[in-house]
């Protein structure tokens, strides 16, 4: 077998016929519509037969993320294909002519290659079967890395693996283990996608009232925990944000944060943990509103593979209401 420097110079030569692999251009995918915020969208074929139906996806799995947000539906994959895959080539028939071609053989000695390290053992044998020999391909459009980082992987991955497998007909070539920081970086990725500011909800929802507290919670949805998992070859990775904490900032007043659950709609017996109170009119402010900012913050965490990335994500929105002395409202009461 050729050592790295020798499976790149084949890579980059782009050999007629039986080249190993090329730096291909990803395709982006058709959109699927799906409920909710989040929006699926499905891979299909290229139609320059890199990615052929038979390539075996790395397959992405979510649940939550179907809450109400002002930053509208995110698009994400219900499956993405893997940095290198194995792509459907000559027949029997065609690599048997194809070892009797002198054109090919004189391309080989000029890219300095052996002739016969182009040929799988045994291709002779299948001459005549029904099939098809498979060869492998990489993209670095499907890889998260440096084009440094991408060739390394390419190396590491085509020693692994045969360089040509023969398929009989209608069967799927195989996929080979995708390495779970592959599946990482795609289950971190959608994750990150997946995760954003929800809708904040408050009661008066327009109109605070000085010194009277303004309760504040979100969609029950939005404190479901939001899972990724990445799945291909065997392996699999699953990536979780949990919402843990909410704060608030530019309120010139009390703030109460606990949010158990994502605070209570109002109105709710035994009061609210999730609040602010504003400790004067917004009459002086811009817009006559005070301007303020609500985040949350998601726990992360991983099963299959070293967590990647920060251990957490924050979110966050501005807000706006109007803080009104009591009297302003002729003896008005929350909630009216």
């Amino acid at each position: 077998m050729p050592g790295p420097a020798g499976r790149r110079a084949a890579r980059l030569a782009a050999v007629p016929v039986i080249s190993a692999a090329a730096l291909l251009v990803g395709v982006a995918p058709p959109a699927l519509a799906c409920d909710g915020t989040v929006v699926c969208s499905t891979t299909g074929s290229n139609d320059n037969g890199n990615l052929q139906a038979g390539v075996s996806y790395i397959q992405i799995t979510t649940t939550g993320g179907s809450y109400p947000s002002r930053s509208g539906p995110v698009e994400v994959p219900t499956q993405v294909p893997p940095p290198c895959w194995y792509s459907k080539g000559r027949t029997g028939r065609e690599m048997v002519d194809d070892h009797s071609d002198p054109d090919l053989r004189r391309l080989a000695h000029g890219v300095g290659e052996n002739f016969e390290d182009w040929f799988p053992e045994g291709y002779e044998e299948h001459a005549d079967d029904d099939g098809n020999w498979y060869s492998w391909q990489c993209s670095s459009g499907n890889f998260d890395g440096s084009i440094q980082e991408f060739f390394d992987y390419v190396d590491q991955w085509s020693a692994a693996n045969p360089g040509q497998i023969w398929v009989p007909a209608g069967q799927a070539p195989p996929q080979p283990p995708v390495p779970p920081q592959i599946l990482m970086a795609i289950a971190r990725q959608v994750m990150d996608d997946m995760v954003q500011m929800p809708i904040v909800s408050f009661n008066p929802a327009q109109r605070a009232i000085v010194r009277l507290e303004t309760w504040m919670w979100f969609d029950p949805a939005a404190w479901e925990p939001i899972s990724v998992t990445a799945s291909g070859g065997g392996n699999s990775v699953t990536v979780t944000a949990t919402p843990a904490r909410v704060a608030v900032s530019g309120v010139p007043g009390a703030v109460e944060t606990a949010c158990a659950g994502g605070g209570k709609a109002y109105p709710a017996a035994g009061g609210t943990d999730c609040s602010i109170t504003f400790s004067k009119s917004s009459g002086t402010q811009p817009g006559q509103q005070w301007h303020f900012q609500v985040s949350l913050t998601w726990d992360v965490t991983a099963v299959g593979a070293t967590l990647a990335g920060p251990p957490t994500v924050t979110r966050a929105e501005d807000e706006a209401l109007f803080a009104l002395e009591a009297q302003a409202m002729n003896g008005g009461t929350p909630g009216d």
